[in-house]
């Protein structure tokens, strides 16, 4: 398997520490670095090939957001997550997509509806060929984009804090889940026709009780998919 470290080329020298902040914490939410993984930082500098003072900024960086754990006299390491660590993300993660779904109300642009639309069609085509990781990915891709159509620029820097563990605790997504993905696919339609509805409030409400969970009888496309929310949102 290709490793993601060593084939990347051309680092600029002025912006080594974004560039490896970037790439250890896509690699830290796509779980190609495991929770509980350690991060050596002579190795890390010797995969880029560069010196390890960047990488250190770097690792000090994720530490600060709560991707790396930094332990004394033994190192950095990728977060790991208790269960009520999860449950505590997940409440987090409720309370944050009220928001976004509250922000981002009406204010989705052509470009931004069709690439939700085509996340939702690419659900039903991973669902189609059982690919629940393409399925988890098109997931998670279609929260983070209503989150930055919020237009508030820290909601998705909180975003990529609570998504690690959301991602090791398979709060979304779940490949247990043994129900209809094309049901799961429609709810996430739902969701976008409630973000150019006419209420806002009903539109918030719907992205909470999605992520949570938990939702209401009678809101729009509840059913058996939307019972599942809870391991699949």
């Amino acid at each position: 398997m290709t490793d993601p470290l060593t084939s990347l080329t051309g680092l600029k020298r002025g912006l080594l520490s974004d560039q490896i902040y970037d790439l250890i914490k896509a690699m830290i939410k796509d779980t190609t670095l495991a929770p509980g993984e350690q991060l050596v930082e002579s190795q890390l500098a010797r995969r880029l090939q560069v010196s390890q003072a960047p990488v250190r900024d770097a690792l000090k960086r994720l530490s600060h957001e709560g991707l790396v754990t930094h332990i004394r006299h033994q190192g950095n390491f990728v977060a790991s997550y208790t269960s009520e660590e999860a449950e505590q993300a997940k409440v987090a993660r409720a309370a944050l997509e009220e928001l976004a779904g509250a922000l981002a109300w009406r204010r989705l642009d052509d470009e931004s509806h069709a690439h939700l639309v085509a996340l939702i069609e690419g659900m039903h085509a991973a669902a189609a060929e059982r690919d629940l990781t393409e399925f988890r990915e098109l997931d998670f891709t279609f929260h983070r984009a209503v989150i930055e159509a919020s237009g508030n620029v820290y909601l998705p820097r909180m975003w990529d804090i609570i998504e690690p563990s959301l991602r090791s605790m398979h709060v979304l997504g779940d490949p247990e889940f043994a129900g209809d993905w094309h049901e799961v696919a429609e709810w996430h339609r739902s969701l976008l026709d409630q973000l150019s509805g006419d209420d806002r409030d009903a539109c918030a409400a719907l992205f909470r009780a999605h992520a949570a969970g938990t939702l209401l009888e009678g809101e729009p496309g509840a059913g058996p998919a939307a019972q599942s929310e809870q391991a699949t949102a």
